[in-house]
């Protein structure tokens, strides 16, 4: 997990009573782990883990076959924004869920003091690139149709430092994930990957940087730029009426230099994009809400929900967004799994016809793709 039950409440501060507190505690949850519970937990991140993989691959393995098949060398803006969430989502995969398995059916981490930073390091990784990519996705769009003019000199050279730039700050603010684990001894002879913070106001001020710089600025940057498209798209569509809503005179022609403007691909991108966002939204808001809670409630320790299935469910979820991004991009771009259908139908037809294998490339170049 990212930032967990065990990242927060069973960190451990520089105060010798808090951590004999700690060590009776791990003694206890020792013997009390709740086995059934764990095959749930064991049983949701492998769900999550195939999800997601087999999503985004297929996303991935769409793009490649646009380009390498049907003659397209090169990757549209938008195509080129989800491959980078793609990757970002597969890092989420193999660098966030694949070792929060493992740790599970272990129950104690197994991986050492050097594997113990890595793998936090990565955990973090994955959910601050998807945001950040989002964020970027959202910037590209809003200049495309709110300022389509400008958007002409908009090379797509400042696309790419925005995805390089949103790389470097996830980077960036995975490091505090280095210092603040480490595999140490939490119990008599028991060693985990646990979290010390040199005060104890610590875990709250890291658990409330996370969901700010993961989740709230990028929602508001999400929420600012999509409200400017859509209401652009509103304007464009009461300009191609040729009138103001209210207004009963006959319709006017729609000036020939703002017709083009607001095409129809751009508004199915601005749905696939916004479906994206609220799911993000839907995905992240209980696992955030939950760390918080546990986190900033002086009761929390308390109270049995902390402690039960429920709370534990949510933990696990932090990276649900990751299995439902892929299923959106495929949605809303038909021509990717069209492509792969033509493509891999076509060349297992060859295949069998001539004994080759030899892909029929003629069949994908004569459709047409946008």
């Amino acid at each position: 997990m990212l930032v967990e039950y065990n990242t927060v409440m069973n960190g451990t501060f520089e105060n010798n009573t808090r951590t004999e507190e700690l060590a009776v505690d791990v003694e206890n949850t020792i013997i009390d782990r709740d086995e059934n519970l764990a095959k749930i937990e064991i049983a949701t991140l492998a769900i999550i883990f195939l999800v997601t993989v087999l999503g985004n691959g297929t996303v991935l393995l769409a793009l490649w076959t646009r380009r390498r098949y049907a003659g397209r060398k090169k990757l549209s803006r938008m195509y080129f924004f989800i491959l980078h969430l793609s990757v970002a989502d597969l890092i989420t995969a193999f660098l966030s869920v694949l070792p929060q398995l493992g740790w599970e059916v272990t129950y104690r981490f197994m991986g050492g003091f050097v594997l113990c930073k890595v793998v936090k390091f990565g955990q973090t990784l994955g959910p601050y690139l998807s945001a950040y990519i989002l964020m970027a996705t959202a910037i590209d769009r809003h200049q495309a149709i709110c300022y389509p003019l400008t958007y002409c000199s908009w090379t797509s050279r400042r696309s790419k430092v925005m995805v390089w730039l949103a790389w470097g700050a996830s980077l960036t603010f995975c490091i505090p994930q280095l210092t603040i684990f480490s595999y140490q001894e939490v119990s008599s002879g028991v060693y985990d990957c646990w979290a010390t913070f040199p005060q104890p106001w610590g875990a709250k001020a890291y658990v409330t940087w996370y969901g700010i710089s993961v989740f709230i600025v990028p929602l508001l940057v999400l929420i600012i730029t999509y409200s400017c498209i859509c209401r652009e798209i509103w304007r464009s569509s009461a300009g191609e009426l040729g009138q103001r809503p209210g207004q009963n005179h006959q319709p006017k022609p729609l000036p020939a230099k703002r017709a083009p403007l607001i095409s129809r691909a751009k508004i199915n991108t601005v749905k696939q994009t916004v479906a994206v966002i609220v799911m993000h939204i839907v995905c992240s808001t209980p696992f955030i809400s939950a760390q918080l809670w546990a986190t900033w409630d002086p009761l929390a320790h308390e109270s049995p929900f902390l402690d039960g299935p429920a709370f534990t469910i949510l933990t696990l979820l932090y990276s649900l967004n990751s299995c439902v991004n892929p299923w959106i991009y495929l949605a809303f771009n038909r021509e990717l799994p069209r492509l792969l259908l033509r493509h891999y139908t076509t060349s297992s037809k060859s295949y069998r016809s001539t004994g080759t294998g030899t892909t029929s490339i003629y069949y994908l170049s004569s459709a047409r793709f946008d």
